[in-house]
């Protein structure tokens, strides 16, 4: 019979192998992951620009090259892609010829977006309000002389071009405003627990490993069919190959920590009371991650905005009808004098908001 010293002894041994698997399984797992996750980004092909003709360009920043693409002759005109995984200047692939016809383009992927650098940053809001800014100054040079630009933005970068219109009445003359994020939802701050979210997602293994959940193939897909379009079958094989190529370009996952804890989030009331540029609202009747009830918010803050709504169109309508969205703005951004007298179809009562 085994003494109870030799039974303790055996037992001791069997937990320590139970424990030595356990960390070598988990190690192995970990290992796995971040095989996995170099991988992904390992075998993902550089990006093109898919947005038609134009000159490439980049602009030199202090915290890295910003990639712009200009065309046309005109007065200056500035594009402003949304905010969110493998998002950049590609969703204006159908408008940018046709707004060059009439203006001078400047279509930014903003910084840890596209082609442009993706630096390990804390990004916030004034990240990009203070990056729009030095843009239309250095770049496009308006706010000098008299010298305004016109600006398309769409969802988050909406509010960064109400900020910094608000600041510098010079730099923009008439703000064409695609579902921009609602007042309410922007008036809320990062929450407590919002620097724990961030720094989870800045995990080396663990933080990738979220982001490409999110930004699979699979999880892009499904993402823009339910939140972003109207109509699902146009997220197509194209689109979702250009997000995802776009989300997993170098350093593609620093941006989304700040944006899914809220740093990203400013809030705009007082600021769109305040703008002395006129606004265009425009809004797909079908929006759903910003619905088109979120409109009335902005109708109320400021009696000037005028309100365009496209037919059979999500959160991004110069997407979904390109067509319709040109007749919407064309007329906003070629009146000489005051574009409020002569915006055809828009809407300027609260009334208007279904």
């Amino acid at each position: 019979m085994a003494s109870r010293k030799g039974k303790r002894n055996d037992g001791e041994a069997s937990a320590a192998g139970s424990v030595a698997r356990g960390l070598l399984a988990a190690g192995a797992l970990i290992g796995a992951a971040a095989i996995a996750n170099a991988y992904i980004f390992y075998k993902t092909p550089p990006l093109t620009s898919k947005l038609p003709g134009g000159e490439v360009r980049y602009w030199p920043t202090p915290d890295g090259d910003v990639f712009y693409k200009k065309a046309g002759d005109g007065p200056p005109l500035l594009l402003v892609h949304s905010i969110g995984a493998g998002c950049s200047s590609f969703e204006f692939r159908f408008v940018f010829e046709s707004l060059a016809a009439h203006h001078t383009v400047y279509a930014l992927d903003l910084l840890g977006f596209g082609k442009s650098d993706k630096p390990p940053l804390d990004y916030t809001h004034e990240t990009y309000i203070q990056l729009l800014s030095d843009f239309a100054k250095q770049v496009m040079r308006v706010g000098e002389n008299g010298k305004e630009a016109d600006v398309i933005a769409t969802s988050l970068s909406a509010a960064y071009i109400i900020a910094a219109a608000q600041r510098d009445p010079l730099l923009f003359r008439r703000l064409v405003l695609i579902c921009p994020t609602g007042i309410e939802e922007l008036a809320k701050p990062a929450g407590t627990g919002a620097a724990a979210v961030r720094g989870l997602f800045k995990l080396p293994i663990l933080g990738a490993s979220l982001y490409n959940a999110i930004a699979s193939k699979l999880g892009i897909r499904g993402y823009l069919a339910r939140n972003i379009y109207a109509d699902a079958t146009k997220v197509t094989d194209e689109v979702v190959e250009q997000y995802h190529a776009a989300a997993h370009q170098p350093g593609g996952e620093n941006v989304l920590p700040s944006f899914i804890s809220g740093y990203l989030n400013v809030n705009i009331a007082e600021a769109f009371r305040k703008v002395v540029d006129l606004p265009l609202i425009v809004w797909g009747q079908d929006a759903k991650e910003t619905p088109i009830s979120q409109a009335e918010a902005f109708l109320i803050a400021n009696p000037a905005a005028k309100l365009e709504v496209i037919e059979a169109a999500g959160l991004l309508p110069h997407e979904e009808q390109p067509e319709a969205f040109l007749a919407a703005v064309r007329p906003f951004l070629t009146t000489a004098e005051d574009p409020a007298d002569s915006v055809s179809g828009t809407k300027t009562a609260v009334s208007s908001v279904q």
